[in-house]
């Protein structure tokens, strides 16, 4: 899950790694109000998930408090890749003499952390590792030591260049293992720095930062982990699926998709797609028992476009006679617009079946032909 700009900036000053002043806003006369305090040029920000503001036009300067507000007035409310701008970054601008480029991630082939340090800063560093990979020091962290003092000195003698003095080494240093110390702390699979800004007055700022916390550490990360680019009831939802273990992704089709297991969810996203249909969801369940698929069932509920439910059992731990119980439940109670089509198959599969045909649902033993008949049902309504 990737966190904002000036989030990233509040744990890296916790750190004790030194930020431009700044101050968020989310209206035109909040930025001249931070920038008439800031009391200088200033940089406005857009507060995005989504990377190259640059380039998308959104990150302006402004000379004067005035001109700031009339700057966020045009940045606010643009859109970026389907991500509203809803807040901005008042920043005080420096002058630099240097840009570097820091990062960590986790390198997933071989399972532990790797630092990434490069002179070049202020550039994509994956278009520079694949233009000159030279230009980029990649350094391995052992998870059970962690960063070595010898490590964080070598990055930062990479980092300042030959002939640069201690003084400088020394700070890189300290930036380097502060880093690492948010990485750790923060359980994030990415954090960078770019740049890493060497000003004319000699010092080491962190202009830009970027981070990205792993979903499945959340629960340790609470201050982390509110909306982002949400309303109140998608991130209600959001959080309610991480809590049961569910991974969801909406989409842009009108066939709701309910499965257990990512790998056979995607194969039905693939056939669906292969075969003309419109899939509206991503929806891997994992285990699930009756309540669980009843509140499963809510999502589609609350989605107008969806004209079929597909749901694939494959039951093996879970049952599916209790699982049929819980589509019956549903049904019932709620008596939905959209059509449904089952696929079943695997433990109590008989008496999940004779359940579902009692209300007037056939079970469809393949997935391939319940796909199919997804689609079928689909085209009829639309």
């Amino acid at each position: 899950m990737r966190i904002y700009e000036y989030e990233v900036k509040d744990l890296l000053g916790l750190a004790g790694i030194a930020t431009p002043r700044r101050e968020l806003v989310h209206d035109a006369s909040a930025a001249q109000a931070a920038a008439q305090r800031l009391g200088g040029p200033v940089a406005l920000k857009a507060q995005t998930l989504i990377k190259a503001r640059g380039k998308a036009g959104l990150i302006q300067f402004a000379d004067t408090p005035a001109q700031a507000a009339e700057r966020a007035a045009a940045l606010l409310g643009r859109q970026h890749h389907g991500e509203k701008v809803a807040s901005l970054l008042v920043e005080e601008k420096l002058s630099l003499a240097g840009e570097l480029y820091l990062g960590i991630v986790v390198d997933y082939t071989n399972s532990r952390p790797m630092i990434l340090a490069s002179r070049e800063g202020g550039v994509e560093v994956e278009g520079l590792a694949a233009l000159d990979p030279a230009k980029i020091l990649r350094l391995p962290v052992s998870p059970a030591l962690g960063l070595t003092p010898e490590q964080a000195q070598e990055a930062a003698r990479f980092l300042a260049g030959g002939g640069a003095g201690e003084g400088l080494v020394a700070e890189l240093t300290k930036v380097v293992a502060a880093l690492y110390s948010v990485f750790v702390a923060r359980d994030l699979e990415m954090l960078e720095v770019n740049p890493l800004a060497l000003t004319t007055g000699g010092k080491v700022v962190a202009l830009d930062g970027a981070a990205a916390v792993d979903g499945d550490a959340l629960f340790r990360q609470p201050a982390l982990a509110r909306p982002r680019n949400q309303s109140p009831e998608e991130f209600a939802r959001e959080s309610d699926f991480r809590d049961r273990g569910w991974t969801y992704l909406g989409l842009d089709g009108d066939i709701g998709i309910l499965s257990s297991g990512a790998g056979i969810t995607m194969a039905i996203l693939d056939l669906m797609r292969m075969w003309g249909g419109r899939p509206a969801n991503f929806l891997d369940t994992a285990q699930m028992d009756r309540q669980g698929i009843y509140d499963a069932f809510q999502i589609f509920k609350d989605n107008p476009a969806i004209k079929t439910v597909l749901v694939n059992i494959f039951a093996g731990l879970n049952r599916c006679d209790h699982l049929a119980e819980g589509i019956k439940d549903f049904l019932e109670q709620h008596h939905p617009k959209f059509k449904l089509v089952v696929r079943m198959a695997g433990n109590r599969e008989e008496e999940g079946k004779a359940i579902l045909e009692a209300i007037g649902v056939t079970p469809i033993r393949e997935l391939e032909a319940a796909v199919q008949k997804a689609i079928e049902v689909t085209e009829d309504r639309r």
